[in-house]
């Protein structure tokens, strides 16, 4: 989720698949046919003679995938995670569960490093299949949990997706997870062979603007839709002529600032996404490439992740519903709690930062409604990605009624 898997020392370089793929190279196995598919499969889950044991998942606030699961024997709510090469346990249920005492380790996020503990042999149940993983990370989840204004028990990282099959039907809200070399395609599906980086990361050639391919992560956990290195950014001139902005990004490692912009175009094997709100991350650390691609981003398909296997499935929807791909029009960068709304950044030339909130004010109330623990749930939260225009009435700590008019500012 913004962060990967233990780095310093290494506890693990083993390849998901047994080897690495070098990038723009097809993985050992080859290209899956389609030619073979019959057309009447067009528009299915093809399983073949199995039948997808399809359950719930929650896109909560629009850019995180929760899923229930269950760790040693304990039920969770979970961040299904693509990006973090190792599952993470936030360290207060780590302790309920009297498995906080590990090994100290460092892992390494998108842009810095945090102290963790390294635990084993951890049992964790998603769906109705049961993985005993070898390790798994105990880290402070809790600037993650600010960020998203509910509490985040862990993350399922890569190592969940070992010899599953695992599809994603966003438009129904709903996953199965099948076995391994399962899915058999069908002529409505677009096969992308999977790469492996040096700390287990997963990632896929993808084409941004009419540049040449360039190795990306592929990250359910990020909810930012596209996130590049600004060296990579600078060296291409992606922001020249556009209008630029900062925002706050939270990982593992803490909040740094970023840069925020609008990619007009990205494509991944011939199917292609535009107007992308897109992070610039001055602190990149991945050597194997150049940026990320999130859940919002990816929701834009119907997707089938095989890691064993070597590849991500991926269609336009055949419910025909998207994810939204959200663009914030306040310039607010919030950290919900069950009370109110912290201010913890304000975009530059953005709505809010020209009718003066600071870091630090404090919302109590949006349209007349005050913020409870309800507000990441349902639609309340959405106000900040309304259309251009649209006035927002907020009440702040000191009891002022405040307007703010959303704008279009980057």
């Amino acid at each position: 989720m913004l962060f990967t898997q233990p780095g310093t020392p290494r506890v693990s370089r083993r390849s998901l698949i047994g080897r690495l793929l070098g990038f723009g190279v097809s993985a050992a196995v080859g290209k899956p046919g389609l030619a073979a598919i019959a057309p009447h499969l067009v528009g299915q889950w093809n399983f073949g003679p199995l039948f997808p044991d399809w359950q719930p998942l929650e896109v909560a606030t629009g850019d995180t995938l929760l899923v229930k699961a269950r760790v040693a024997g304990s039920s969770v709510e979970a961040v299904l995670d693509s990006g973090s090469g190792a599952s993470i346990i936030d360290v207060s249920l780590a302790r309920t569960l009297g498995m906080a005492d590990g090994e100290r380790r460092t892992i390494s996020g998108l842009g810095g490093k945090a102290a963790v503990r390294l635990i084993h042999d951890v049992e964790v149940q998603l769906g109705h299949r049961t993985r005993r993983l070898p390790f798994a990370v105990v880290a402070d989840l809790g600037a993650l949990s600010a960020a998203f204004g509910r509490r985040i028990n862990m993350l399922l990282g890569a190592d969940m997706f070992i010899g599953n099959c695992i599809a994603l039907d966003f438009g129904h809200r709903q996953f199965a997870l099948m076995p391994t070399g399962s899915f058999l395609g069908g002529s409505d599906w677009t096969p992308v062979a999977l790469g492996h980086g040096a700390k287990q990361e997963l990632y896929v050639s993808a084409a941004i603007g009419g540049m040449s391919a360039v190795p990306l992560m592929i990250d359910l956990g990020s909810s930012a839709a596209l996130m590049l290195s600004s060296a990579y950014v600078d060296a291409h001139g992606l922001t020249r002529g556009r209008a630029t902005s900062t925002a706050a990004l939270g990982g593992v490692e803490g909040v740094a600032t970023v840069d925020v912009f609008t990619t007009p175009k990205l494509t991944i094997g011939g199917l292609s996404a535009e107007n992308i709100p897109t992070l610039g991350n001055r602190n990149w650390l991945s050597t194997r490439t150049v940026g990320n691609i999130g859940l919002p981003l990816i929701g834009q398909f119907d997707a089938i992740f095989d890691v064993t296997a070597g590849f991500v499935w991926l269609r336009p929807p055949a419910s025909g519903h998207r994810l939204p791909m959200l663009k914030d029009r306040s310039g607010l960068g919030l950290a919900a709690s069950p009370t109110g709304l912290d201010v913890v950044h304000v975009a530059a030339n953005s709505p809010a930062g020209k009718d003066g909130w600071i870091p630090g004010n404090r919302i109590v109330a949006v349209n007349g409604f005050p913020i409870d623990a309800l507000y990441t749930h349902g639609a309340r939260w959405r106000w900040r990605f309304m259309p251009s225009g649209t006035v927002i009435k907020l009440k702040d700590q000191a009891g002022h009624d405040r307007q703010l008019r959303l704008a279009d500012y980057y």
